[in-house]
């Protein structure tokens, strides 16, 4: 079957058929898995992240173990879940990294002198709503940051993230439901602040 065709049956076949042909060494099935997920996954890592470039360097570690570990996926189960689950523990390893690079005074940046202040001409109330919600959402713990990333951002079910983060999909739906109600006590506080 071309490959243009496979594209347009049900996503989890043809992504586990691409990693059949990955493993038997078909580059291109390999390549075809990387332009189609590896959106989602910097989007996903850029969340958690932060920043891009720390989400593109984050995403590529995924897909490189992603590669290596191709001989252990399983057809039967979902493959967007397997692999957010591999990004989920790079962009934890990224974090621990940042971490352990301030705490040896390692990361010279100059964002820890610059102002959060947005400058007086650019300042508009929906940039500066946007920048509330995206510091509330980096300020969540990750046990609740990721479920809501998964769900909202890249539409994952509650049995797909609980597949990546070994919980019941009713697990993954209270904890959406806390991630969704922190943020808005974040906001209308950072809100009422404000004025």
């Amino acid at each position: 079957m071309p490959e243009g065709d496979a594209l347009q049956s049900d996503g989890n076949a043809v992504d586990a058929d691409l990693v059949a042909q990955a493993r038997n060494g078909r580059n291109q099935a390999f390549d075809l898995l990387m332009r189609r997920h590896s959106p989602m996954v910097v989007r996903y890592l850029t969340r958690v992240l932060g920043n891009v470039e720390d989400a593109h360097d984050a995403a590529q570690e995924t897909f490189v173990a992603l590669h290596r570990n191709l001989h252990r996926f399983d057809p039967s189960r979902s493959f967007v879940a397997w692999l957010f689950h591999m990004a989920r523990n790079k962009g934890r390893d990224a974090l621990r990294k940042r971490t352990a690079m301030r705490w040896l005074g390692g990361e010279d940046s100059m964002e820890q002198y610059a102002s959060k202040a947005p400058a007086p001409d650019i300042e508009v109330s929906d940039r500066q709503s946007l920048e509330q919600v995206e510091d509330a959402i980096r300020d969540l713990p990750e046990g609740l940051k990721t479920p809501l990333l998964l769900s909202a951002i890249e539409g994952l079910s509650h049995m797909e993230i609980g597949t990546v983060m070994g919980l019941t999909p009713k697990a993954v739906e209270v904890r959406i439901y806390r991630a969704r109600s922190r943020l808005r006590d974040s906001t209308a506080e950072k809100g009422e602040g404000a004025d």
